[in-house]
């Protein structure tokens, strides 16, 4: 008997929900960036804060970047109430290093349906680590690499980290020059209700994250992820 064209759609429909629900996960795996030869993309990030120098809270964005911002990733929304530490390094004439530790809580990290190894889904953060370390020549800052981590669980229970190698701070606005601010291509400042900030805030600092590792752990959905596994990637 002949299958009608009803028939037919409505199983090729079901068919493309099917696939489409298979992919709608993250899978267990170890994904690292382009720069170290993986196939995540590296990206770029912002951090808002309520004043041209300073002001809290500090809120974290940033977006995988291949000439255009959040195709592949998004981490958003986490948020620093209590400010940073820091371990100034400098000689008595202001050269040396000063380490800024950051702690942020809560937000979201979002893998989108692209067809990566790693699947898709959002996974809520628990506290999300960055470590700046700023290089002073006579107390003028003159470099900037960026450290960090991340983890949370998916919504379907799969364990999340994500690691930051090697970022560059690339720019931060400031009163000594008012005409400094953040370039478009770089990730939104978000406020404090992780909403875009207003017109007259557009304060905080940018850069690129790269030499990225994500790991997903789908076997243990009860147990948070830790970045001490990761960094045995790097030994």
């Amino acid at each position: 008997m002949r299958r009608s064209a009803t028939s037919l759609l409505l199983t090729l429909a079901t068919t493309a929900l099917a696939a489409s629900a298979a992919l709608a996960a993250p899978v267990t795996g170890t994904y690292q960036s382009t720069d170290l030869g993986g196939q995540l993309l590296t990206g770029r990030a912002s951090s808002h804060r309520t004043g041209i120098n300073s002001g809290l809270p500090h809120v974290l964005h940033a977006q995988s970047y291949n000439g255009t911002l959040g195709t592949q990733w998004e981490l958003r929304c986490a948020t620093n109430n209590v400010g940073f530490g820091t371990t100034d390094l400098r000689d008595g004439n202001g050269t040396g290093v000063v380490i800024y530790t950051s702690a942020y809580t809560g937000g979201q990290f979002e893998l989108f349906n692209t067809g990566g190894a790693w699947g898709d889904g959002v996974a809520t953060l628990g506290t999300t680590t960055i470590i700046s370390t700023v290089q002073f020549v006579n107390n003028i800052p003159v470099a900037s690499v960026v450290n960090g981590n991340t983890s949370g669980v998916f919504a379907g229970g799969c364990a999340l980290t994500f690691g930051i190698g090697n970022g560059v701070g690339v720019g931060e606005t400031t009163s000594l020059n008012p005409a400094i601010t953040k370039p478009a291509d770089y990730p939104t400042f978000l406020d404090g209700s992780c909403a875009p900030a207003a017109p007259g805030q557009q304060f905080g600092t940018w850069g690129t994250v790269i030499t990225l590792t994500l790991a997903i752990d789908c076997a243990t959905p009860a147990k948070p992820s830790t970045w001490g596994s990761v960094k045995t990637l790097y030994r």
